[in-house]
């Protein structure tokens, strides 16, 4: 049991860094670019759309990656 112990912090901070890179870096992308293209409205609407598909496509990742891991 002591052993296993150093693991998991590591794998828990390895978490957290994939959760920053995953989520958390794209929605610092979205909201610069969601006051950059404020005054272009179909960029803006575009915006919307591609960071909406973004993250269904990590939902069904994550789904997936739940179920068949």
């Amino acid at each position: 049991m002591s052993l296993t112990l150093p693991i998991i912090p590591t794998n828990w901070l390895m978490g957290v860094l994939a959760f920053s890179v995953v989520l958390l870096l794209p929605t610092i992308i979205y909201f610069s670019g969601h006051t950059a293209l404020r005054r272009y409205p179909k960029l803006f609407n575009a915006w919307h759309w591609l960071f909406g598909v973004y993250l269904v496509y990590v939902i069904i990742t994550g789904v997936h990656t739940l179920l068949m891991g």
